[in-house]
């Protein structure tokens, strides 16, 4: 009988093993505030978005003036026919199907963080932020437009959200701005079977490839200089040991066979000593 006893629970603690739920799946569980008083933490203001290779920045030109050419075309309209038109889908993860494809008239940023501009000719842009952009732009402008007005935005701003989330893909941010918690709720969220406590950032930066992990069980998460995603970032999250055992061949089609084996003769003997 204490063979019996003994058999029966190295089968039971198999099946404990086997079916292991995964812990920490709540968001900002730790360092919980337990009353109702409102917690405020002083934050660093957000940096602006520099430009880099391989952005495309759609770029328009305006005038207050009222001057009109012959003809009735404005002396901004040179410049805003130049570029490229570039098919930009926004919103929703890549591989949901989700997001809406447009056409974009936008100028590339070389290798070497060129663009070339119409009439003005090839203008250094990248290290700039969109707002010296625009200044630059408009003060190289007023040779040939009265009082220049310019507005520029990255139109491929997007991160790539990869591993354990309801949709991979490439997300877009049309206003340049995207945390963490942005991209992986237009990805669709994490399910239950992928760890939200050691989500990897990686980052390429001036020749450089930064590997960072965030733990978003944590509110620490807000402070950390890799919250707010940088264009081309590229975030993975990790399966939950639950989803690894689903893809662990031994797991998925052994285990099941050993331990209705076991339990087969473990019935067996049961019913045999009660028998004697």
């Amino acid at each position: 009988m204490r063979r019996f006893i003994h058999t029966l629970a190295i089968a039971s603690l198999l099946m404990i093993i086997g079916c292991t739920a995964p812990q920490k799946t709540i968001y900002f569980s730790e360092n919980a505030v337990q009353n109702a008083a409102v917690q405020v933490d002083n934050i660093d203001r957000r940096k602006e978005v520099t430009i880099l290779p391989e952005d495309i920045i759609a770029i328009k030109v305006s005038t207050i003036s009222s001057i009109i050419e012959k003809g009735g075309v404005s002396p901004a309209a040179i410049f805003n026919e130049g570029g490229t038109a570039y098919s930009i889908t926004t919103g929703g993860g890549g591989g949901g199907g989700t997001g809406n494809s447009a056409q974009n008239l936008g100028y590339l940023v070389d290798v070497n963080g060129f663009i070339d501009y119409p009439v003005i000719g090839k203008l250094k842009v990248s290290g700039l932020t969109l707002r010296q952009i625009k200044d630059l732009l408009a003060d190289k402008l007023k040779a040939y437009v009265k009082d220049p007005v310019v507005e520029a935005n990255i139109i491929n701003f997007r991160v790539t959200v990869l591993g354990e989330v309801g949709r991979q893909g490439q997300i877009v941010a049309p206003n340049q701005k995207i945390s963490i918690i942005d991209a992986i709720a237009a990805a669709g969220d994490i399910p239950i079977t992928g760890r939200k406590d050691n989500v990897l950032i990686i980052r390429e930066t001036e020749g450089k490839r930064e590997y960072a992990r965030l733990n978003l069980n944590s509110r620490t998460v807000f402070s950390s200089p890799y919250y707010y995603l940088k264009q081309n970032d590229i975030v993975y999250v990790e399966p939950a040991r639950i989803r690894r055992q689903e893809s662990n061949d031994f797991l998925r089609f052994y285990l099941p066979t050993i331990m209705t084996v076991i339990t087969s003769a473990v019935t067996i003997y049961g019913i045999t000593q009660i028998a004697k």
